[in-house]
């Protein structure tokens, strides 16, 4: 999945926890292939304009390159910057894929792939998050090739039954709508159903009968997960194949990605029959430290996030993308396709450009991924590419991609700065601070609930302040919380995605609830306790009269016609 800038603003001013240390040794691994030799080619320029139409019958498009690359780097550069990313970072385990003149230049594995899974290595099987997407626009292209798809034509004519809560509306979606992210549907819609995946791809689209879109199709561009999850359906009703079939047969076995699979449960199958290994672990920050976990089920949602990779094989899908469709005489998509996969189609308002699978910055094209708790990225500028591919995800860092630019200076004879990732222990030694804080706080607070009656029995104009601090603290700042957490993701998608933070910020605003209703409840008795003092003291100042006399005279005092009460 790939996170909108507000959505990282957020989440990154709301986190708390504990830094520690991660491992960060590195594996060496595959020699570069020599079967692998292909042309070097490059993207399309941006600034050249959107390519022609697609035409099977046209002459091939061949994508010329610029040379970027230095001559001049050297493996061990590579190891010792990503090494020393990982550990700023605290990522468990690494790999690394960078391809250069027509063939796999250098792989590498660094720290682990999870307890009892082994060294991380470029072969290691992982979820590659939001650049399954690219992937799916591949066989989306592969169809249209065939003209078994109309990139032109609703959805509907390949999903008779797909509508949204507007059906006129819906029924106006492209499938180049789909593919350019302008279908109207929306980045929190998408984020929403990633809690809601563990049905079928078929089922998964019925579901979205409920959903609106925001704006009509074709108005502008909204990055979202259920447009590619809908184009993941298409390619399994245009193939008569499901998705997953067509992607392994149709894209995986024909470029000999072998360690790629159509789900993560479909890899940890072919992985316990050919190795005594555990599954590779993806890791999520809990507080701070890095802590193995599972993925939930997200068999609907394949298409969008959860396609397994490694960074072998996605190097492999870099150099058929750069060579015009073609792998070692193997071709998946004409030159035409492949450049109408580049083609800058939807402005995402930054420079940057989206179209298929792939977002235009400046002069390369990129995509990354990010799961619960694993992270893509790749990059194809010039006449070479990258992939690196990780085994952690942290809600505080977001994103790690500043570790692919790194790779990119080494490549172009720059020397890459490590003050450009984010710090990973003053992050967490900021949040730490502010969790002690808060949680001092809150405790000052549930002590003061034994204090309410005698802080109570002051002046009127301290109840006015206890009053206005109580609809502040305990009613403002918890309904301020829920609506700004529930306007990033569903509460279940932040509690998943953010362990202990989210489990935090779920909880926090229910405390704070709980303890302004006690609180509220303990003025209400302090002011019926602070009443009674008052009626007692009135009784006491009319008896002190009559005890005065009653002494004075030696007699007892007598109560006969005495009032008592209010």
């Amino acid at each position: 999945m790939k996170w909108s800038q507000k959505t990282k603003i957020a989440l990154t001013g709301l986190l708390l926890g504990a830094s520690i240390a991660a491992p960060g040794s590195s594996v060496a691994s595959a020699a570069p292939a020599a079967s692998l030799s292909v042309e070097p080619q490059g993207i399309v320029n941006p600034s050249a304009g959107a390519a022609a139409p697609y035409d099977e019958s046209a002459e091939e498009t061949v994508i010329e390159s610029t040379p970027v690359v230095s001559a001049a780097w050297k493996p061990e550069q590579i190891d010792a910057y990503a090494e020393a990313a990982m550990k700023r970072l605290h990522i468990p385990g690494l790999a690394v894929g960078i391809v250069q003149n027509g063939e796999i230049a250098y792989m590498q594995g660094y720290g682990t792939a999870g307890p009892g899974a082994g060294p991380m290595t470029p072969q290691t099987p992982l979820a590659i998050g939001s650049t399954s997407k690219s992937l799916t626009a591949l066989a989306v292209m592969q169809l249209v090739e065939e003209g078994k798809i109309k990139l032109d034509a609703p959805v509907t004519d390949y999903l008779p039954d797909f509508r949204l809560a507007d059906a006129a509306q819906s029924a106006r979606i492209t499938v180049k709508q789909l593919l350019n992210q302008t279908s109207g549907l929306s980045t929190y819609d998408g984020v929403a159903f990633l809690s809601r995946g563990d049905g079928t791809l078929m089922q998964h689209i019925r579901d979205l009968r409920s959903v609106a879109q925001t704006e009509p199709a074709g108005a502008g561009y909204q990055y979202s997960n259920l447009n590619y999850n809908i184009l993941g359906a298409i390619v399994q009703q245009a193939s008569g194949q499901t998705y997953g079939e067509y992607m392994e047969e149709q894209i995986f076995r024909s470029l000999g990605m072998n360690g790629s699979f159509s789900s993560p449960e479909r890899a940890q199958a072919a992985m316990a029959e050919t190795s005594d290994l555990r599954p590779p672990s993806g890791y999520q920050s809990l507080f701070g430290l890095p802590v193995p976990t599972r993925q939930g089920e997200h068999s609907g949602t394949v298409p969008s996030g959860y396609l397994v990779s490694t960074a072998e094989d996605m190097s492999k899908y870099l150099l058929m993308q750069m060579d015009n469709g073609s792998l070692n005489g193997t071709r998946l998509l004409g030159g035409d396709g492949i450049a109408k996969m580049r083609e800058p189609a939807a402005a995402i308002g930054d420079g940057s450009f989206y179209g298929m699978g792939w977002q235009t910055t400046g002069d390369y094209i990129w995509h990354n991924g990010m799961t619960e708790n694993t992270y893509s990225e790749m990059r194809i500028r010039g006449d070479h590419g990258i992939f690196i591919l990780a085994n952690s995800a942290d809600p505080l860092i977001i994103s790690y991609g500043g570790i692919l630019p790194g790779i990119d200076d080494i490549l172009t004879g720059r020397s890459p700065s490590l003050e450009s990732l984010p710090n990973y222990n003053k992050l967490y030694g900021i949040a730490d601070g502010a969790a002690i804080i808060a949680i001092l706080l809150f405790l000052a607070s549930v002590r003061s609930l034994f204090r309410w009656k005698k802080a109570f029995r002051p002046a009127p104009w301290k109840t006015v302040m206890n009053l206005v601090l109580l609809a502040a603290c305990n009613v403002a700042l918890p309904l301020a919380i829920l609506h700004f957490v529930s306007g990033i993701a569903p509460w279940e998608v932040v509690a998943t995605w953010a362990p202990g933070i989210g489990w935090g910020l779920i909880a926090l605003p229910w405390l704070l609830f709980f303890t302004g209703a006690l609180k509220a409840l303990l003025m209400i008795a302090a002011a019926i306790s602070h009443r009674s003092d008052k009626r007692r003291a009135a009784r006491a100042e009319k008896l002190s009269p009559a005890a005065d006399e009653a002494s004075g005279s030696g007699e007892r005092p007598s109560l006969d016609g005495m009032e008592f009460g209010a």
